[in-house]
């Protein structure tokens, strides 16, 4: 999804069933979500993270503040079941005079395809003919030989 289109669907979200002077109660599931809903909410409120960040969104215990944050909601994001299956129930019960917008849902989303690893292999140089070309490196990672994998 476009971050314009997101933008302007929170924005007519937000305006739309009240009057400006309140501030509705926002939550969302993950701290990307909340990001760009801070973002959108600059200057009118801030919304509540639900999960917080480090924690694995797959399985996750909601702290009472956080289970009072869906409950007290006004208007809900979350990326959807496919990355919180269990918070599902948890929205309609907690959440359930909320209006509730699944991200994976709107029109304009694009899912990228599943990858196995999230590793990126750092190679060897040695590995290949076409040294020549640079020979100038800079250690740009404070590592020298450039041959361990890392995860990002």
């Amino acid at each position: 999804m476009s971050r314009k289109l997101f933008t302007l669907s929170l924005t007519a979200t937000l305006m739309g069933g009240t009057a400006y002077a309140d501030t509705p109660q926002v939550a969302v599931d993950i701290a990307p979500v909340h990001s760009l809903v801070a973002r959108v909410m600059d200057g009118v409120g801030t919304p509540d993270l639900i999960i917080q960040p480090g924690a694995s969104p797959h399985e996750y215990s909601l702290r009472p503040s956080e289970a009072a944050a869906l409950q007290n909601s006004d208007l809900v994001f979350w990326i959807g079941p496919d990355l919180t299956p269990w918070l599902t129930d948890t929205i309609e019960t907690l959440a359930k005079d909320a209006s509730v917008t699944s991200l994976l849902d709107l029109d304009g989303t694009v899912q990228l395809d599943f990858r196995e690893s999230a590793l990126f292999e750092v190679h060897d140089h040695d590995d290949h003919d076409d040294h020549d070309d640079h020979d100038d490196h800079d250690d740009h990672d404070g590592t020298a030989g450039h041959d361990t994998a890392r995860s990002w």
